[in-house]
């Protein structure tokens, strides 16, 4: 994985990520995520423009912000090493860290609380949407395994908090990369209509079965990425 020198929510970054794909994204790709359709990501994609951020929205994303540095010394202390926020890179694929031990063997992902994450975490149980951001993440890095994390503050002091440790699925890792390589060709097919002026249909999400019955796709994804591809397939 190639480190790069970029600081979240930078133009630099914001930039970075629009001519990637980011683990944050992968859930949408799959069409796990309850925030964004599949279709919300290709357009975003294909036109550079985001879907706007309100004064609401921006003010939870800089409470996220604030409250994971908050926990990141707490964490720091369950993991047992330091955590370094990490933005890194393997080809087309990307991924923001908010932490990563500087042996690169654990990474941790922070959340804000919610009544199911203080509910599922404890009993080991991670929702669907949230592992394929920490699997892409683990790809990358080759970390072992990552410590997600869901935490609540009042101001400075911590009021509940959650952790699960979540281990590479390699089932899911394979759907990711199958399915990110389709996202590619989704996204020339979207640019190819946006510049013709055709009306683009509601992309269906994919789901298991139509991702194995993808065209073959050369990865190799025991570990690490070691060979793939999506270079080849991605412009």
């Amino acid at each position: 994985m190639n480190i790069l020198e970029l600081q979240q929510g930078t133009p630099t970054w914001h930039t970075h990520r629009a001519e990637h794909f980011n683990a944050s994204e992968a859930a949408a790709m799959l069409g796990l995520s309850k925030y964004k359709s599949r279709t919300a990501l290709l357009h975003e994609k294909a036109t550079g423009i985001a879907q706007d951020v309100d004064a609401a929205t921006q003010r939870r994303f800089d409470e996220g912000h604030r409250i994971e540095a908050l926990a990141r010394p707490h964490v720091e202390k369950i993991i047992g090493a330091e955590l370094y926020p990490v933005i890194g890179s393997e080809g087309k694929l990307s991924a923001s860290f908010d932490g990563l031990t500087m042996d690169t063997l654990v990474c941790w992902e922070h959340k804000t609380a919610n009544t199911a994450l203080l509910l599922a975490l404890p009993r080991k149980e991670i929702p669907d949407e949230y592992k394929p951001q920490m699997e892409q993440q683990l790809m990358l890095s080759g970390a072992k395994r990552c410590l997600f994390s869901a935490t609540k503050w009042d101001g400075d002091v911590l009021v509940e908090e959650a952790h699960c440790w979540y281990e590479p699925d390699y089932y899911l890792r394979d759907r990711i990369l199958q399915g990110w390589t389709q996202f590619a060709i989704d996204l020339e097919e979207y640019k190819r209509k946006l510049a013709a002026g055709e009306i683009v249909a509601e992309t269906p999400k994919p789901q298991a079965e139509a991702i194995m019955a993808l065209p073959a796709v050369v990865i190799n994804a025991t570990g690490v990425i070691s060979a793939s591809n999506l270079k080849d397939i991605t412009p």
